[in-house]
């Protein structure tokens, strides 16, 4: 099969030809319509279960819930447990001579290539960013000792106004302290493309192999790709890193390099009730790419090959949340080999931030909406998994549909499990199975006799002891993991700006109660809402998450001896075009 790719006119033989890739849609429209409905399904069963699974199934309730909260306790330890393992490599990581671990590694790979011999190709897709913003992500990409091999591609977008112009002040003010620096125009309009990351992304890499490979005759295989957000600050040891991941991988063109990636350039500027999930999405981050057996994703900024990209045609323009998507069209179409691997050095991305509370509160929810469109992946991957035609095994197949789905499905669902499901059976006078309320341990902690507190009677109002259910001992042992994450979510943030007072400080801790609240309304409720829409045909509608910081921006990142370097190199308020499920 021959194609042509961005601008040029000349035909070469496609990559991608012969290969199983699967398909984005169903076979006809009515299958895609029963497809679609699929996410909303399984999560509205799961969290309705609470409602209706009391009368319907009690034991079968009284089970599930059960078995959930028990895996629940053990997966909060084990986070805990993957996060401090986490922070203590990257430590190391951070302290870590990459040049000097490649030369004790070379003597028994005499036919490796060498050092300088990888090219890291970093797209930075981007629309009506600030120049101040683009400058932060670009200055830590210059400060990488590796910067002569890095080739930074400016993805814009034609129907920005002013884009060539600030393209060419960008390229202009950094193009000698990289490798190479050109920007790519991203038309609008193509057919069969949905405005966004990824959409630009693939125009952009077509656009670079007609410069790079056609043109310039350059090897593909020397390549890296860094899918990079626009608003992401690099640790100043990431490409180095790379680098070595790059050349010492037992698979390199099978590979997706993911560091760890904490919302940690302005958490100190966001309305505190935001930062409870902004600040435990990198904790989340972190454990799962250090717990064993877990399903690994690449997120937001990522590498990957170029060769591995050209085979499966790259990313897939209709696709809004391309990051996980990528991966899984890589993993249907090339096969159990395609792996996902860390890079334990951290890099900072910008909360949702705009000039107001409440304006602030409606962006996080939209931007959480965009990212729970990822459920889109749900059906595409089960299609995929039917697919007779791909390499992957069917374990793989099974373990990667099923940790799409579990994600997605419970992204909606856990809050009512976890929040409703102990104590809205009682509510309701439901016969659940005698067990399920039954005392059966007495444990230390704070118990409030709320009817002697109405009578005033304060004698019996509390009680040092607390007898409880086999739930209530399920959610006691969840407490101290919990504390746990808080202690870690405030040891990852940048150290306390001085315009946030120490009163303010301490008021945010208020908000951790109200965790319920707040992740309802910020959490589950946008994931319904995107799933929903995906089930009455409505489409999404790619709006950039206005980001940014009340400080103006600082030329380099600086650590302050947290686990985690502040990576808050902080711009004015802007846009950053990022970021998938």
């Amino acid at each position: 099969m021959a194609i042509r790719l961005g601008r040029s006119n000349r035909i070469f033989e496609d990559p991608s030809a012969g290969k199983p890739i699967p398909s984005l849609t169903a076979s006809s429209f009515r299958a895609e319509r029963l497809w679609s409905m699929l996410p909303f399904a399984i999560s509205i069963t799961l969290a309705s279960s609470v409602f209706w699974g009391p009368f319907a199934a009690p034991q079968v309730l009284a089970i599930g819930l059960g078995a959930f909260l028990a895996y629940w306790v053990i997966r909060s330890y084990a986070v805990v447990v993957a996060c401090a393992v986490g922070l203590r490599r990257i430590g190391r990581w951070k302290k870590a001579n990459w040049v000097a671990r490649y030369c004790e590694w070379l003597p028994g790979h005499p036919e490796a290539d060498a050092w300088d011999w990888p090219r890291h190709m970093v797209i930075i897709p981007n629309y009506k960013e600030t120049d101040e913003g683009l400058s932060r992500t670009l200055d830590s990409l210059a400060a990488q000792p590796n910067a002569n091999q890095l080739v930074v591609v400016m993805a814009m977008e034609a129907r920005e106004p002013g884009s060539r112009a600030k393209a060419s002040r960008l390229v202009m003010r950094y193009r000698a302290r990289f490798g190479e620096m050109f920007a790519t125009y991203h038309p609008t309009g193509l057919p069969n493309e949905t405005p966004g990351k990824g959409s630009n992304e693939a125009w952009a890499a077509r656009e670079a192999h007609i410069r790079l490979i056609e043109d310039e005759g350059d090897d593909i295989r020397r390549y890296s790709i860094t899918s990079c957000d626009a608003d992401a600050v690099f640790h100043p040891r990431h490409f180095e890193a790379l680098n070595y991941l790059f050349l010492t991988a037992g698979d390199r063109y099978r590979t997706f390099w993911q560091p760890t990636i904490f919302n940690s350039n302005n958490i100190w500027d966001i309305p505190a009730p935001l930062r409870i999930m902004d600040g435990l999405s990198g904790i989340n981050r972190l454990s799962n790419l250090v717990l064993p057996g877990s399903v690994k994703f690449p997120t937001s900024c990522y590498s990957v090959s170029w060769q591995m990209l050209t085979e499966v045609d790259y990313w897939d323009e209709e696709v809004i949340p391309e990051d996980w998507h990528i991966y899984l069209k890589c993993c249907f179409t090339l096969g159990d080999r395609v792996n996902v691997v860390p890079l334990y050095l951290p890099l900072g991305n910008d909360c949702v931030l705009t000039d107001s509370y409440r304006k602030t509160m409606n962006a996080h929810y939209a931007q959480s909406v965009r990212h729970a469109w990822g459920a889109s992946d749900i059906p595409y991957a089960w299609r995929a998994s039917m697919n007779g035609r791909t390499p992957l095994s069917p374990t793989r197949r099974f373990f990667l549909a099923g940790a799409v789905t579990k994600v997605h499905s419970l992204w909606v669902a856990q809050w009512y499990l976890i929040t409703l499901g102990a104590r809205l059976p009682g509510v309701l006078h439901a016969q659940m199975p005698g067990w399920w309320g039954a005392p059966i341990v007495t444990l230390p902690g704070p118990g409030w006799n709320v009817g002697a507190l109405i009578r005033a009677d304060f004698s019996h109002a509390f009680n040092p002891w607390l007898s409880l259910s086999p739930v209530g001992t399920l959610f006691y042992f969840c407490l101290f993991p919990l504390i746990a994450l808080i202690i870690i979510e405030m040891m990852t943030r940048p150290k306390r700006p001085s315009y946030v007072s120490f009163p303010a400080f301490l008021g945010q801790f208020v908000f951790w109660p109200l965790m319920a609240v707040v992740t309802f309304f910020w959490a589950s409720l946008p994931a319904l809402h995107a799933q929903w829409k995906m089930a009455s045909g409505q489409g999404l509608i790619y709006r950039v998450a206005e980001k940014g910081s009340r400080r103006v921006a600082v030329p380099a990142p600086a650590t302050h001896g947290s686990p985690v370097p502040e990576l808050a190199a902080e711009a004015e308020y802007g846009t950053a075009a990022g970021g998938g499920a």
